[in-house]
């Protein structure tokens, strides 16, 4: 067995270990964790489009990995290990669905950041009812009970959940943040999805309570 298959058994068995327990189980997370951070840095993951978008590539490629990494955390029932391994699966996924997603994301934030300070002065300020990132920018500045300032990276507690939440809802990418945290974008990201899953319901239920 060499080195690729030894890779993708072991996240197979990481992925199966974290199906086999509840969402809020700290076994899930600590299986999603390995698996996400294995995942980011098996070299394995496919490039989609290398050659276009110069200039915003890397934010492209961060932007899905991102995302991709997410939906893994949230989805990682629906994996199934008969089928093939692990990096196929999330590589389908990075190819046919986030680097697209990612494309306009990528875009419109470039375009949202030349808008003048005269363009900003004429939008009128919103008036309808909370939108569901306003609700979720509240429950984490307000961290009622300390849980996101809480989950840092290592000895940085500066550079904790809350912190990234605050700055990708205010449009910062991956990039900007590492380079501001000093911590590389793989280790940042390998940090993030196992803790949105592992917020998610706490961070759902406060969005039912006040929307």
């Amino acid at each position: 067995m060499d080195v690729e298959d030894l890779l993708n058994e072991h996240l197979k068995q990481l992925a199966i270990i974290a199906q086999q327990h509840l969402p809020s189980a700290p076994e899930r997370q600590l299986a999603l964790t390995s698996l996400v951070y294995r995942i980011l840095n098996s070299s394995q993951l496919c490039r989609p489009q290398s050659k276009q978008f110069v200039g915003v590539y890397q934010d492209i490629y961060n932007e899905a990995v991102q995302d991709l990494l997410a939906y893994v955390c949230y989805n990682i029932d629906e994996y199934e290990p008969d089928r093939g391994s692990v990096m196929a699966w999330v590589n389908v996924l990075l190819k046919r669905r986030f680097f697209r997603d990612a494309i306009s994301k990528v875009i419109d934030q470039q375009q949202i950041k030349r808008i003048t300070l005269s363009e900003l002065d004429n939008i009128a300020s919103p008036t309808e009812s909370p939108t569901l990132i306003d609700l979720i920018k509240e429950c984490i500045e307000l961290d009622r009970e300390n849980l996101f300032r809480q989950e840092c990276i290592g000895q940085k507690p500066d550079t904790n959940f809350q912190t990234l939440v605050l700055q990708r809802i205010d449009g910062k990418s991956w990039k900007e943040i590492a380079a501001k945290s000093e911590i590389n974008v793989s280790t940042l990201t390998s940090f993030y999805s196992p803790c949105l899953a592992k917020f998610a319901d706490k961070l759902k239920a406060y969005c039912i309570e006040d929307g």
